[in-house]
């Protein structure tokens, strides 16, 4: 690496041609770069799991329904319910529509003068208001119909839209979108509530905020940038390589995203801001080290030479500790993660490659003033840290107890923190979506849906008793309050009953034996029931249908159902829990486990890259101790505050733990070399602290005011995202210039087998 950074600034014209002419064919490729939200990125990466979904849907079809909302006081008069007939018979038109459920093409089995009708309840519309008032009531009183198809108080009603899974192809989401508001443009003029909510509404409303995202965050993330290191070093021109450096990185980088055809997505959207923040961070300390150089009388080429020579090690160590912070976010089983965490590690590699290539080059030409120490002394971090070294050092049993205080007082805090994912946390309280999730459930019933299929043997489900089985576990969904409505088997063959047997009744009612089930499938059929039970009748499926967002309450839910059926249910039934909902659910649980494995692997990573480079474990095992403060401290202030773990949290720890680090990386480098060249402890920590405040602290400043712009974003997990990293990159900094100091001082440090040192007398410098 040395060689290659000398190299560049040889040759800077060469290596601007050549980053230019890769820069430009980057350039051409960016057009083709997709937005793209898919469900199954945030469904967990398990494969038991998945297959269970998908046979699931293969037998059953999907239970996952696009709902168009249609609300008036008036809804149901003949001019209405002609024109939603209409809009109905459009969206079924639709190429991607499979199927559409109304009370346009629901069933209505009656039987009428000894004779059986099964014509849809709408199909023809009543002429009088007596008519359809008495048809609307007769659906209300069919469990189908009741809170999915049609609102109680019927000033709701609602289509439930199933889509081709084949069709689900790019631009899938915006397409159908569009399509369905043209459909319901006529509605909207007529009726007061006219809205369509499912996951290509949802998924087209986030790809909205991330572009309106892009336009916000990334120009303002380039502003800060620019502003804080040109106040930091006191020359806006020293800002520009850091500038160039971190575009660079994100042109290339999307523009392998457009080639690999990898879409910008809700976590990938972030990726140009980090790169931004975190591919300044080493400019800054290459610069700072080049002036130096400068300042000692050097010219151009040595000065550049000196800045390798030194930096290269800490360069190299910084990178690979960052990129592998990010690679440790792909241990998660979650798609949409592993994607961030592999993005974002390729485009630290880029940068990297970017970075020390050049800087030298740009530095070579551009020739940047030296800071002279008056310039360095005004800004008051040389002196700052050196009096918080004069005070640490004079106590360090103290403050070391202080320190190891607060660690555990925060992982007392820690220990509360809840892991959960909220969909609807991604929109901010002013989006209409959810409102219209709440109107939704407030009129009909939740937005999301589970599978609950029961198994059991061939025919198991043209017997009597298994339907009254089916009955009870639906009773205790109803009893539980958890869940908003169900439907099964047992409820379609109940109306199939009461519709033909003829007798009055406000609630449907079973058969009263085998053979009549049997009659009855035999003379509809099974296409008609296949939502609710598979051809060879030995699984049945109950739909459910919920407002439950949180994936936290969702999952003590469900454990809720099992357990019901584990203690109530035949024995020769079995049960299984799937759905879009339950998988995106389950995912926090691993998340946990993501979490965990990745930190772990980042602090034996962190303590034997050290350990090896600088050949002594007790500083590979100072930086542990200093990384695992601001980590501690995050995670006992989001325990405190009550802030979740998510798909947007769950990060934190991990980026932070592998950009804070790179603090250590040069305060220990640096102390080595010091201390390798006769210095003492406290001369070389001194020494340390004057030539790396500056841009220890631009760094640090440029990086949490950075990740501060994510304030911005209109995501809530985005926004907050940001505001811990901002936080954890100050405490990262407290960490550099007092933790560090503090345990390179301490005696069992000190006693180092060279045996240039052995004991240090604390002293105030």
């Amino acid at each position: 690496m040395n060689i290659l950074m000398t190299h560049a600034a040889r040759y800077p014209w060469f290596i601007i041609t050549l980053l230019g002419i890769v820069t430009s064919i980057a350039l051409l490729q960016l057009p083709e770069l997709k937005i793209e939200i898919s469900a199954d990125g945030i469904m967990v990466n398990d494969p038991q799991a998945l297959s269970l979904y998908d046979t699931t849907v293969e037998t059953f079809g999907s239970e996952n329904a696009t709902m168009i909302y249609l609300g008036d006081e008036q809804l149901l008069t003949s001019d209405n319910l002609a024109a939603i007939q209409k809009a109905a018979g459009k969206i079924e038109a639709i190429a991607s529509v499979s199927e559409v459920t109304s009370l346009f093409s629901m069933r209505y089995l009656r039987t009428v003068e000894g004779y059986i009708h099964t014509t849809p309840y709408f199909q023809t519309i009543p002429e009088t208001s007596a008519g359809i008032l008495s048809t609307a009531r007769a659906a209300r009183s069919n469990p189908l119909v009741e809170r999915n198809l049609l609102s109680n108080d019927g000033s709701v009603m609602a289509l439930n839209v199933f889509f081709d899974k084949s069709e689900r192809k790019s631009g899938f989401d915006e397409k159908i979108a569009n399509e369905l508001d043209l459909a319901l443009a006529p509605l909207k003029q007529r009726l007061q509530q006219v809205f369509h909510i499912g996951d290509p509404s949802i998924r087209t409303g986030i790809s909205e905020q991330i572009r309106r995202d892009q336009k916000i965050i990334l120009p303002m993330a380039l502003l800060v940038l620019i502003l804080t290191l040109g106040i930091m070093l006191k020359r806006f021109t020293a800002a520009m390589i850091p500038l160039l450096t971190a575009t660079l990185s994100v042109i290339w980088i999307l523009s392998i995203m457009a080639v690999l055809e990898i879409p910008v997505n809700i976590m990938t959207s972030i990726v140009p801001v980090i790169l931004i923040i975190v591919g300044s961070t080493e400019d800054i300390h290459l610069i700072s080290e080049y002036q130096s150089g400068i300042a000692k009388g050097l010219d151009a080429i040595d000065a550049n030479h000196l800045m390798s020579r030194h930096m290269s090690t800490a360069i190299m160590l910084t990178f690979v500790t960052t990129c592998l912070g990010f690679l440790s976010i792909t241990l998660n089983q979650i798609d949409l993660l592993q994607q961030f965490g592999l993005v974002a590690a390729v485009g630290l590699m880029l940068n990297f490659i970017i970075t020390i290539s050049l800087v030298p080059a740009c530095l070579q030409l551009t020739t940047p003033q030296p800071l002279t120490e008056k310039h360095e002394r005004a800004y008051g971090f040389y002196r700052l840290a050196l009096r918080i070294f004069g005070h640490i050092s004079s106590k360090p049993k103290l403050y070391i107890s202080i320190l190891m205080a607060c660690i555990l007082y925060s992982g007392y805090w820690a220990s509360s923190i809840e892991i959960n994912n909220n969909v609807m946390d991604y929109f901010d309280s002013t989006s209409e979506l959810p409102l219209q999730v709440d109107l939704l459930q407030q009129k009909l019933s939740g937005i999301h849906a589970l599978s609950v299929v029961v198994s059991g043997g061939k025919d198991a489900f043209l017997k009597l008793d298994n339907l009254k089985q089916l009955q009870k576990i639906q009773q205790y969904i109803e009893s539980s309050r958890l869940f908003d409505k169900s439907f099964s088997f047992a409820n379609y063959m109940a109306v199939v009953h009461s519709g033909i047997d003829g007798e009055l009744s406000d609630t449907p009612y079973l058969p009263d034996s085998d053979d009549q089930i049997s009659n009855y499938m035999a003379l509809l059929g099974h296409t008609n029931a296949r939502s609710f039970v598979s051809p060879d009748y030995s699984q049945a499926r109950i739909i459910i249908r919920h407002s439950i967002n949180s994936s936290n309450q969702l999952n003590q839910a469900i454990a809720a159902i099992h357990s019901f059926a584990r203690d109530s249910i035949d024995s020769d039934l079995t049960i299984q829990v799937t759905g879009e909902s339950y998988l995106n659910s389950q995912a926090v649980d691993y998340m946990a486990d993501g979490q965990l494995r990745s930190l772990l692997l980042m602090l034996i990573i962190i303590f034997s890259i050290i350990s090896l480079m600088l050949m002594d474990v007790r500083i590979g095992l100072v930086a542990v101790l200093v990384n695992l403060y601001p980590i501690s401290m995050l995670f006992g202030l989001m325990g405190y505050l009550k802030i979740p773990l998510d798909t947007g949290t769950i990060m934190i720890a991990a980026i932070a733990l592998g950009i804070g680090v790179d603090h250590t990386m040069h305060f220990i480098t640096r102390y080595q070399r010091l201390l390798n060249n006769g210095l003492s402890i406290t001369d070389s920590i001194t020494q340390v602290i004057r030539h790396e405040s500056l841009p220890i602290y631009s760094t640090a400043l440029a990086l949490a005011m950075g990740f501060a712009t994510l304030a911005l974003s209109t995501f809530p997990p985005v926004a907050l995202f940001g505001l811990l990293s901002a936080l954890v990159m100050l405490l990262a900094l407290l960490g550099a210039f007092v933790i560090t100091p503090l345990l390179l001082s301490c005696k069992w440090i000190n006693s180092r087998q060279s045996g240039l040192v052995q004991v240090v007398t604390f002293k105030r410098s």
